[in-house]
């Protein structure tokens, strides 16, 4: 089957959820990222064997952060610079990040896989700062409650895509990529 037909019947596959299950439809924005990533990671199951963990990573990445940053903001008020509690996001990121990009260096499934660990991070902040997770938490006004939400959102979200980029390698009959050979590793590492 040919690219343009494999893409065009797995879109289609995939709009359901953004059509059909109203709030409880997975953002197809990230469904969509993921997607791409899977390509970019090779477009096959030992490329996701790096994407998922990577990604999801980032997604507690995300989560621990603004869980920070809602515990600064309930211990010391909505300090702001221009919006309420701008000042305790600001700091729990500031800190928070620097602690986790880090941490990177200790894990090789994370500089393998730092585009996923980072749009893990981005696509899970990406959720909880357009109030994606409500509707997987009952509607809860809990803040901590509503991060969980949105993680679960970008974690689904994440299996979807990668979900979705299998189904249009298997609709285009690829096969799973050749382990590189000796000479070309050599090559690739001097």
């Amino acid at each position: 089957m040919p690219l343009w037909l494999a893409v065009a019947i797995t879109v289609v596959i995939a709009l359901p959820l953004g059509l059909w299950l109203k709030e409880f439809s997975l953002p197809l924005w990230i469904v969509f990222a993921v997607w791409a990533e899977y390509f970019a990671f090779g477009g096959t199951l030992k490329g996701a064997r790096t994407l998922a963990p990577a990604f999801l990573t980032g997604a507690g990445v995300a989560l621990a952060v603004q869980a920070f940053a809602t515990l600064l903001i309930d211990l010391f008020g909505s300090a702001q610079l221009v919006v309420p509690g701008d000042v305790a996001i600001l700091v729990a990121y500031f800190i928070g990040f620097c602690v986790f990009v880090w941490m990177m260096k200790f894990f090789q499934v994370l500089q393998g896989g730092s585009l996923a660990y980072f749009q893990g991070i981005a696509l899970t902040l990406g959720s909880i700062f357009t109030g994606q997770g409500a509707a997987w938490v009952g509607h809860s006004t809990n803040s901590y409650a509503l991060l969980i939400g949105a993680a679960i959102v970008a974690i689904v979200s994440c299996f979807a895509g990668i979900l979705i980029g299998w189904i249009n390698i298997w609709l285009n009959g690829a096969k799973e990529a050749a382990e590189p050979a000796p000479a070309a590793e050599a090559a690739a590492t001097a």
